[in-house]
């Protein structure tokens, strides 16, 4: 979720009701003498306590404002929290909230070595950092949402670094601008772009499983890399503009959707599986980036779910088209059915690779090499103009016969 549309958020949230734990009826902090005038006032905290920790445990807040202050070192246990921007601290700093839960919207302000620990957030609630928030952290935290429609989520995380570490989420936003970590979650169905007001996100996903969709759609990305995760649903990032690489290794997942802006510097893939959900399987825009490589991955399950890896020149236009793909390396890699159409490439290099059938048409392609390549039944080159064409090892395009579609091509084999 993005800060812009998070300050668009009314104050009807207010009375929410946590999704699946209700408030526990505490004593509001109002009532805690000392401990609250020392939130109030942490000039006279600092004088009576100098710079030791603050415990607060067991405190309802709600119907008190807490604004513009900075609070530091300070342990919130086991506390509950209810209301709308009641609490926007100019900064909050060392602290943590340990067990506690959360119903109503909460921006808290810019949060520095912030940690949240076991936290329960309510379905539509919003639990955030604001602008320039740093090393923040969830652990063990929940946010389940009640509705699938993406206008009734809440969100938690912060408009600057934020870390997500075993925690659980469904039908929600996961919110970061800077930097994303998201180790060992149970994530299901969540949006997690990625606004360009920060400059973009550095995004490390590892040991996770994400269900349903995984929504970075229109993410600002530096970086992306996904280790070590399953995705049971698709992983979506059509028109994400990535600064610099994107890495996913030992993922297996159902869709991959990368129709991102050109400008990026790679995409690599590898030891993977792709399985697809029966009509798609993965949509690769290779022109968006410099360097293309999949090696050991294994696409779809039948043939008739195409994988897409192409694009980056338009055969309409006459005007001269620098080339987008500096290389598109493919090794090991098995699929019933390639597309790797309007490629606009320096070097297209295909080796120990297998497939039912694929289409390279329409290309343009300064060297194309087919290292022991294995294709079923056809592969389509039509329109397609190479510099030079090679092919070596066990690769034999002349046994395809009609199955080898060289119409409007310049590619000669070998004789």
């Amino acid at each position: 979720m993005t800060r812009r549309r998070f300050l668009k958020l009314g104050a009807a949230m207010a009375g929410a009701v946590l999704y699946g734990c209700e408030m526990n009826g505490k004593k509001n902090i109002k009532d805690f003498g000392r401990t609250f005038d020392y939130l109030s006032d942490p000039v006279l905290r600092k004088k009576d306590l100098g710079d030791a920790q603050l415990v607060v445990e067991g405190a309802e807040f709600s119907g008190v404002k807490f604004q513009g202050q900075e609070w530091r070192n300070i342990k919130f246990v086991n506390c509950d929290f209810v209301g709308a921007y009641d609490i926007k601290q100019a900064l909050i700093a060392q602290s943590s909230f340990e067990g506690c839960k959360f119903a109503g919207i909460f921006n808290l302000g810019v949060l520095k070595q912030v940690r949240f620990v076991r936290c329960l957030i309510s379905g539509t609630s919003h639990v955030v950092g604001d602008t320039g928030s740093l090393d923040v952290t969830f652990e063990q935290c929940e946010q389940i949402g009640k509705d699938p429609e993406p206008n009734h989520w809440g969100s938690f995380g912060s408009y600057g670094e934020v870390a997500f570490i075993k925690c659980k989420a469904k039908w929600t936003n996961v919110t970061g601008e800077t930097k994303h970590l998201i180790r060992d979650c149970d994530f299901e169905s969540v949006d997690c772009s990625v606004s360009k007001d920060g400059g973009g996100s550095a995004v490390l996903i590892e040991n996770s499983r994400l269900l349903g969709g995984f929504d970075m759609r229109p993410a600002t990305l530096l970086s992306l890399t996904i280790r070590d995760t399953t995705i049971e649903g698709t992983f979506d990032m059509t028109n994400a503009t990535v600064k610099g690489d994107i890495l996913m290794e030992r993922v297996t997942a159902g869709v991959i959707k990368a129709g991102i802006k050109e400008g990026a510097r790679s995409f690599t893939l590898r030891d993977s599986q792709i399985k697809g959900d029966g009509q798609r399987v993965c949509n690769i825009y290779a022109g968006a980036f410099q360097h293309v490589l999949m090696e050991n991955v294994v696409f779809g399950r039948a043939e008739g779910q195409p994988v897409g890896v192409g694009g980056g020149y338009e055969p309409d236009d006459k005007k001269p088209q620098p080339v987008l793909t500096q290389s598109l390396i493919l090794k090991n890699v098995k699929a019933p059915s390639w597309r790797s159409a309007r490629l606009n490439a320096a070097l297209v290099r295909v080796e120990r690779s297998e497939f039912l059938e694929s289409n390279f048409k329409e290309g343009r392609i300064n060297t194309l090499e087919l290292v022991d390549v294995t294709v079923g039944s056809s592969i389509d080159f039509t329109g397609t103009q190479v510099g030079e064409f090679k092919q070596s090892g066990t690769t034999d395009l002349k046994r395809l016969g009609r199955g080898l579609k060289l119409e409007g091509s310049n590619i000669k084999l070998p004789r």
